[in-house]
């Protein structure tokens, strides 16, 4: 069990992006640039941007009015998560390196 502020947390499901959480990713060099276009207000914004690969998770957390976007060594990432503050966990599943 996993407490924050004395709230129980509950595990999220992450679902699949949607016309309100569009992601970009692009290559470039050895590394994602990912953005996402989404507001960025302290009432609604993207709080983290994670790569997760089979053995190691690389998470760049954000913060309200700066921009959502982030980079990421290549290094085997099979996975984008995103979490909006209002409307939870989404996910991405990147194609063979």
């Amino acid at each position: 069990m996993i407490h924050c502020h004395g709230v129980l947390l509950q595990p999220e499901e992450a679902e699949e992006t949607d016309e309100n959480h569009k992601i970009f990713i692009e290559h470039v060099e050895d590394e994602y640039y990912v953005q996402i276009r989404h507001e960025m207000t302290k009432d609604h914004y993207i709080s983290f941007i994670a790569a997760v690969s089979s053995d190691r998770m690389q998470m760049v957390k954000l913060y309200p009015e700066g921009d959502a976007q982030a980079r990421f060594k290549i290094n085997g990432v099979k996975k984008i998560y995103f979490y909006c503050n209002r409307s939870g966990l989404f996910s991405v599943t990147l194609l063979k390196n």
